[in-house]
């Protein structure tokens, strides 16, 4: 009978962890999605949300796949959410090949409106 264990180097942090370590640093998930244009990023505790996971990580001054490792097994599906996102720069931590995997303006032609900077409006005098 084999058991798939697996070493504490490879758990995720508990999301009462992530909350009590954001706490200890005197913020919360609330302040950070707030000052991040989220109305809530409560989400990345259980799902995965690259955007979210590098903001939080970032609170903690922790690489995202510290947090939660189990996220990044495997780069391609990391690869894809980095090119998916759009709302903040964020730091890819699994380029391909020949990508260097700095960081990346998240937005471009596609971007949706909300995330493209608006220009300053001009009121008349």
């Amino acid at each position: 009978m084999t058991t798939n264990k697996s070493t504490p180097s490879q758990e995720d942090m508990h999301p009462a962890d992530v909350i009590a370590a954001l706490r200890k640093r005197g913020t919360s998930l609330r302040r950070i999605a707030i000052e991040n244009g989220y109305s809530h990023i409560q989400r990345v505790l259980t799902s995965p949300w690259l955007a979210a996971e590098q903001l939080v990580a970032r609170a903690l001054d922790k690489r995202p796949q510290d947090v939660w490792p189990s996220r990044y097994v495997n780069p391609d599906d990391r690869w894809l959410a980095f090119k998916q996102t759009r709302r903040i720069t964020v730091t890819n931590p699994s380029a391909p090949p020949g990508d260097d995997g700095s960081q990346a303006q998240a937005g471009g032609p596609d971007a949706s409106p909300r995330a493209t900077p608006r220009p300053a409006q001009r009121h008349p005098e």
